[in-house]
């Protein structure tokens, strides 16, 4: 084999390897933190992070000339514990006379999927510690949870990178000096906590369906993962409310469009030329199961209202048999109870489709920019309005949408608009 093509084998061969291991990363890394935070408490959590990153840097060296093991999540739990008790024995002799911990550390095979659940949902509270404020919870969460970058947590929240760096900062200390022994709360400690529990998994859903960075427009197993913490919240009956049933009934019906959502060259595909035969069937009837069961309580949330929307895209027959009036029903019934700029910003899309885009855009002008500076979508729907009514100002709004996303696919969309 020439030098070349050796090396564009190579190349192949550590792209896919990356992406093992990313996957890996998103799918293990919040089991490996919540188990091993819940064993060795939450003062320690900057060294079980380490542990569990050293871990998989470890095996991105090691399984690029090596056979990936066949349990690679218990090979990574193994590598972390060994690497936290090393620190920790340094750190202090006691850590040896514990007989918990030192019995799991001799010993060859520790099942680590035994309580796993409610290891998870240990951690998602204790990351919403009532001493944390809304902001540092849904930080703390993304990070710790999800192991999100801080430049992803910064997409996330439209936030500048230093203003996340020194939120997680002041997350992290609270949640080692007030947090202590994680345990799911009751009562009115779970009440207080499962809003913001709530708000976590939605953000995080919403990160996946439109990944802030890299080459790919969706990152699938990111939506799971929020599914899937949606799904341990059901199964515990304190937590089985009908905001949560709402949320999970939203994610069905998003989740069900994924597949259309890019066409075999990974570019995007726009909502009028998606192929519905690619739609999940069984998603979209569990969404509507669960949006059903979630009507059942005494009050409305947004979560309902989301999902009210969602159900009307994922039912559609075809493009024109969309009803943008029902959808635009529930925008307004939405807007007037709360004051969140971003429904106001997707209303005035469905205005567009209804009224036209002279009364969208008259909307939109009215909108507070400055709530809306650091956003990609504000900017490309006003170029979309601007360029329909011949307003020059389209350019350069549309150039201002390209440099606020970070995701390359979307970079390639909005730049064949000029």
């Amino acid at each position: 084999m020439r030098p070349n093509s050796l090396g564009r084998t190579f190349s192949i061969m550590q792209q896919e390897l990356n992406s093992t291991i990313d996957h890996l990363f998103r799918t293990e890394y919040v089991k490996l933190v919540s188990y091993l935070t819940t064993k060795f408490g939450a003062a320690n959590i900057d060294i079980i992070e380490d542990a569990v990153q050293e871990s998989l840097l470890k095996a991105m060296r090691l399984w690029s000339f090596k056979e990936i093991p066949t349990e690679p999540g218990k090979w990574l739990y193994r590598v972390s514990y060994n690497r936290i008790i090393d620190v920790l024995r340094r750190k202090s002799k006691t850590v040896m006379f514990n007989p918990e911990i030192m019995n799991d550390y001799i010993e060859g095979e520790v099942d680590f999927e035994d309580g796993l659940k409610d290891n998870q949902l240990k951690m998602i509270f204790a990351c919403c510690h009532p001493s944390m404020n809304e902001t540092e919870q849904i930080i703390l969460s993304l990070k710790l949870l999800c192991g999100f970058s801080t430049k992803e947590i910064s997409g996330a929240l439209l936030k500048e990178t230093e203003t996340v760096k020194k939120a997680i900062s002041r997350a992290k200390k609270k949640f080692k000096d007030e947090v202590g022994e994680l345990s799911i709360p009751s009562g009115s400690q779970l009440d207080e906590r499962i809003e913001g529990v709530l708000k976590v998994i939605y953000l995080l859903f919403n990160s996946g369906y439109t990944a802030h960075s890299g080459e790919n427009l969706l990152k699938k197993d990111v939506c799971e993962d929020a599914l899937r913490l949606g799904g341990i919240l059901y199964n515990h009956p304190a937590c089985n409310t009908s905001e949560l049933k709402a949320l999970i009934s939203l994610m069905c019906y998003q989740l069900s469009r994924f597949d259309a959502r890019v066409n075999a060259n990974g570019k995007m595909v726009i909502f009028e030329h998606q192929d519905r035969t690619l739609w999940d069937q069984e998603l979209i009837a569990l969404g509507s199961n669960f949006l059903l069961e979630s009507g059942r309580g005494a009050t409305y949330c947004d979560y309902q209202f989301e999902a009210a929307i969602a159900r009307e895209y994922a039912v559609s027959k075809s493009y024109d048999e969309m009803n943008w009036m029902n959808v635009l029903r529930v925008y307004n019934v939405m807007c007037s109870q709360t004051d969140n700029i971003f429904h106001q910003l997707n209303r005035l899309v469905i205005i567009e489709k209804v009224e036209g885009v002279a009364p969208a855009y008259k909307g939109l002008l009215k909108l507070d920019e400055s709530k809306l500076s650091n956003s990609y979508l504000y900017y490309s729907i006003r170029s979309n309005f601007e360029k329909v009514l011949g307003i020059s100002d389209f350019e350069q709004h549309l150039k201002k949408a390209i440099s606020l996303t970070d995701n390359q696919q979307e970079k390639d969309f909005l730049s064949g608009l000029f």
